[in-house]
């Protein structure tokens, strides 16, 4: 069987795929040898998930069409041990095993190995996602810090969306939808083969335009804020296989978003992003390896209008390189190796700074060893070092605690390792143990300051709300895990188990989170606010039978110990950090349906317990407020008339007209009605 590597790349500089990157393997094919999903993502050669070195879970396309979701954030919520909250049309924050602070800073988000976290404040914008969930393979969804493997920032959890391959597979669909709140969306994908199936490209286009926050009187009563929310995308994704094992790739995606948040009818804040990401990538199996070399650039334009009449205007501007390259060497069939480095260039700016320009410039080496040593056991052990250094120039304001020296710092250097071992105790039963450090780096925004210009036409002035600090360090996690799988036969299901102990050194605040204020300004600043601690567990059983019913149901446990040094009593609740009360203990889905003939019916339900939310109000103060536990219900129905046409409705919270889950906008029933045409 050929060997694969993820990673892609771009000629002239060699950099660390530590992940597995390039999408250039027949999953199908092996789907089909192996009887059950597979990835590449943690060693780059495939394998079952279930062998996978990573607490690892797949939410296939059959799960995200049955879902009837159309964002991934709704698909996800089903996930053990994943906490989402949607806080307005567009605008959720997902995070793995708890330490949901504002932006979910500890999840590293990927399509097809590809970057899609925004560096400049340590998060995902799911709304400038571009890909359409009809060209979705699977969703990766990779528990615990796995830095080593998977590359910068994979703290808390990795989640790898693989599209179909643009050679290997085809696709073509084109869906309407429509529903409540004014709700209307359009997508279509189309792939065409050429140079006798040698070569592929897939493009799809999509938007969508709801009126959720809309009717709100807050909303309506400020003419300056926009209406409702909008997305729109376009996503080109091409491969050529040349002769002596050589494989071309390349991929671009454009596209706008508007988001209107509304926190429980106090604060409002309006935000729009233009991107454009490039990446190209070239493949080759030699007779030294596997090698990969992939380039990428990510451009994000973040316009942020924050309060009435828009006292606050910004626009932030940043820029992101990423050079890659690996070597995935098979020296016996017990033993896969591979080596790779990187390179990463980040710069910030745009026109609401007062000439300020800052960057950090990241240098990476990485090795990966695979070692069958029996039939039933293997060993996997990873190892990469970050070496980060920062630029910054421009003005300082009149008053500020640090220098243009100082912002220049002295570089970053820590190494992350992942280990673990894989032992198939029988044919029904696998046990994986395994431990990792991650390293999550401070942003830009963390790191250096930043002197507010306001956009021309709102509100004029300058403003110096926060100052990065050139004497953060970064966070070390550190995770101890145990996981179990079974497979249950007679029931044609399987029953997984997962415990773990997570521990965090020197966690980051980020400007705002907590109550670290300026000596000189008063402003507040970022700084690393002391320890915490996690312990959990998550429990999966899932299955299928010939009869056409599935089902799935999951429960995850989690408690987080604070011991940080900022004060975040009810007394003084001036800090939006507090992950202690800020997680939801319990969480438990669960899920049934059925195909048959030509039908399709699915329900699912999620159950989750209370937790604490800081909440901004309209004078810039923070207020804790507890967010009882609740159950939201989903459904869908689906008909196919005849093979290339689906009709379906879907519904997301049935059980409740409108409830509040966290301190955005309350969660409101959703109905929408679907045409899928599929050519």
């Amino acid at each position: 069987m050929r060997r694969y590597l993820m990673a892609t790349a771009c000629a002239g500089v060699l950099v660390c795929a530590t992940s597995a990157w390039a999408n250039t393997m027949d999953y199908g094919s092996l789907e089909e040898l192996f009887g059950e999903p597979v990835t590449t993502s943690a060693t780059g050669s495939p394998q079952r998930v279930s062998d996978a070195p990573v607490n690892m879970e797949i939410i296939t396309a059959d799960d995200i069409r049955r879902s009837g979701a159309d964002n991934i954030p709704d698909i996800l919520m089903f996930v053990a041990g994943v906490d989402v909250r949607d806080y307005a049309p567009f605008d959720s924050d997902v995070a793995v095993r708890g330490y949901n602070a504002a932006n979910s800073p500890r999840v590293l988000v990927l399509l097809n190995g590809r970057q899609i976290y925004f560096d400049f404040h340590s998060y995902t914008a799911w709304s400038t996602f571009p890909a359409q969930l009809s060209e979705i393979r699977q969703i990766e969804v990779i528990k615990g810090p796995n830095t080593a493997l998977f590359g910068f920032n994979a703290v808390g959890g990795v989640i790898n969306i693989v599209t179909y391959d643009p050679v290997y597979d085809t696709v073509n669909d084109l869906t309407l939808r429509g529903g409540t709140q004014k709700d209307r969306q359009a997508s279509g994908v189309g792939t065409l083969h050429f140079l006798d199936g040698q070569a592929g490209l897939r493009l799809s286009l999509g938007g969508q335009a709801t009126d959720i926050v809309g009717e709100d009187d807050l909303v309506r009563q400020n003419p300056p804020y926009p209406q409702g929310a909008n997305q729109r995308s376009i996503y080109a994704d091409g491969r050529v296989q040349l002769p002596h094992g050589i494989s071309l790739s390349g991929e671009a995606d454009a596209g706008y978003s508007r988001i209107l948040e509304l926190t429980v009818g106090e604060y409002i804040d309006w935000d729009e992003y233009h991107y454009d990401r490039e990446k190209v990538g070239v493949d080759a199996d030699t007779s030294i390896g596997y090698l990969s070399v992939n380039a990428y650039r990510n451009y994000m334009n973040y316009f942020i209008a924050q309060g009435f009449n828009c006292p606050t205007c910004l626009t932030i501007s940043s820029n992101l390189y990423v050079v890659q390259a690996s070597d995935l060497l098979k020296p016996s069939a017990d033993h896969a190796i591979r080596f790779g480095l990187e390179y990463r260039e980040n710069r910030g700016g745009g026109s609401a700074f007062l000439g300020e320009t800052f960057g950090t410039d990241v240098y990476s080496a990485s090795a990966m060893w695979s070692w069958q040593i029996l039939s039933n056991l293997a060993l996997t052990n990873s190892a990469r070092w970050d070496h980060e250094t920062f630029t910054f120039a421009g003005p300082l304001p009149t008053e500020n605690d640090y220098s243009v020296q100082q912002y220049n710092r002295s570089p970053i250097d820590q190494p992350s390792f992942n280990s673990a071992a894989v032992w198939t105790a029988t044919d029904q039963d696998t046990l994986r143990l395994s431990i990792a450090r991650g390293v999550q780096t401070p942003d830009m925004f963390s790191t250096f300051p930043m002197t507010y210009q306001a956009v021309a036409g709102y509100s004029a002035g300058t403003i110096n709300a926060f100052e990065g600090s050139p004497l953060i360090k970064p966070s070390i996690i550190m995770n101890y895990e145990v996981d179990w799988e079974r497979a249950v036969a007679p029931l044609n299901s399987k029953l997984s188990l997962a415990t773990y102990y997570q521990t965090t050194r020197d966690v980051i605040a980020a400007p705002g989170d907590a109550n670290i204020t300026s000596l000189i300004t008063g402003y507040g600043f970022s700084g690393n606010i002391g320890q915490s601690s996690a312990a959990g567990g998550e429990l999966t059983f899932k299955g299928s039978n010939a009869a056409g019913w599935h089902w799935k149901a999951t429960y995850a446990l989690i408690t987080i110990a604070d011991d940080l040094t900022v004060n975040t009593s009810l007394a003084e609740p001036n800090s939006s950090i507090d992950f202690s009360r800020g997680v939801p203990n319990h969480i438990v889905t669960a899920s049934i349906g059925r195909s048959w003939d030509r039908f399709e019916a699915d329900l699912a339900t999620r159950w989750q317990s209370q937790f604490d939310e800081v909440v901004v109000n309209t004078a810039g103060d923070f207020q804790r407020r507890t967010f009882d536990n609740f159950v939201t219900v989903d459904a869908r129905f689906a008909w196919k008339p005849v093979d290339y046409l689906t009709v379906a409705v879907a519904g997301g919270q049935i059980n409740r007209s409108s409830q509040i889950t966290d301190n955005g906008v309350p969660t409101q029933r959703r109905v929408l009605g679907s045409i899928s045409l599929h050519y």
